[in-house]
């Protein structure tokens, strides 16, 4: 059974349709690419999984909830969000960040959320002493990586990440690219945006080809990267390998 589902979805912003026809299905625990050229819609698909975007048409149904009939706060939850922007805020301490996000969705006592804050720094190999600091104070990578821990104090069923790589220079795309890989092992599932097309091939079960608002292909990494059958992903795979 799918845990995130769009049927039949046509998306637009203003007048202008982003998704024509789309179908997506993804199993629970699965670990989803997204990719193909800027503005093809890739974006539009992760927003409508979180509710940040209403379908002109077709239904979009998340862990067995339809998203037009129901709680969103809720949904979001059990569904983390990490975009390019990492959305810290510059006014509290690395602790005070994680720990917001924790207490709002849980309502833990303090010393389980600072126990929660001790363990997901050393998941993501942060230093203990950095949740003293201010994110200002931080280098793009590991503002990147606190954006994933701040989505993971919710303690959620699902990631969805907006190409959390894209601002980062190659030795910190490493080390934000290290984290989500470790993700796969927890069995969450995750959907990611993505240009890096060496670690969609590494670690995805499954890779989604969007190009003009259109699903053009899918299939496992060795069918799309190693067979790719569409004419457009073979020219765009051209392109970028």
């Amino acid at each position: 059974m799918s845990v995130i589902s769009l049927k039949n979805i046509t998306a637009a912003y203003g007048n202008k349709d982003v998704l024509m026809h789309f179908n997506l299905e993804i199993a629970r625990g699965e670990f989803v690419m997204l990719i193909g050229t800027s503005g093809c819609g890739k974006t539009t698909a992760l927003k409508l999984m979180n509710g940040l975007l209403r379908p002109k048409e077709g239904s979009v149904v998340v862990n067995g909830n339809d998203l037009s009939r129901t709680d969103l706060t809720a949904l979001r939850r059990n569904l983390g969000y990490v975009v390019q922007e990492t959305g810290l805020f510059p006014h509290l301490t690395i602790e005070k960040n994680i720990s917001y996000v924790a207490d709002l969705s849980r309502k833990k006592d303090g010393k389980a959320i600072q126990n929660r804050v001790t363990q997901l720094l050393q998941l993501v190999e942060l230093p203990e002493e950095i949740r003293r600091r201010y994110p200002d104070e931080l280098s793009g990578g590991q503002k990147q990586r606190l954006a994933i821990v701040r989505a993971l104090a919710m303690e959620p069923d699902m990631m969805l990440f907006d190409e959390p790589t894209s601002a980062l220079d190659p030795e910190m795309v490493k080390e934000v690219l290290n984290v989500i890989k470790s993700l796969t092992e927890s069995g969450m599932t995750i959907v990611i945006v993505t240009h890096e097309m060496g670690f969609a091939r590494e670690v995805s079960d499954r890779v989604f080809f969007i190009d003009n608002g259109i699903i053009q292909e899918q299939g496992t990494p060795d069918e799309i990267f190693g067979n790719a059958k569409n004419p457009r992903t073979i020219e765009f795979l051209g392109k970028v390998l």
